[in-house]
């Protein structure tokens, strides 16, 4: 798996792999998405490919402790979310 040194980007051959092996994205009652993924498919490289297309899309605004669920649901595997939010605003000088 390729991951740019940009934000965590996917590159475009990566995040084709990943959207077509997702099943269904779920959302939890407090608005974070994880996602199901196809049996058979390495649970680690995709929780890793999740991370690298959230934080590359900016949409959440918290970071969240997210997941890949086998589609049998058999499986998970967790990963961290870090939105980046606060620490761009720094950096760039809007927050003082």
């Amino acid at each position: 798996m390729e991951i740019n040194k940009n934000g965590g980007a996917l590159e475009a051959a990566n995040r084709n792999k990943f959207e077509e092996g997702v099943v269904e994205t779920r959302w939890t009652d407090v608005g974070e998405p994880y996602y199901v993924i196809r049996d058979g498919l390495d649970l680690e490289e995709y929780a890793a490919m999740a991370k690298a297309v959230l934080e590359s899309e900016k949409d959440i605004a918290h970071d969240f402790t997210g997941k890949v669920i086998s589609e049998s649901g058999d499986r998970e595997v967790l990963f961290e979310y870090k939105s980046g939010w606060f620490l761009e605003g720094l950096a760039e000088g809007e927050i003082e």
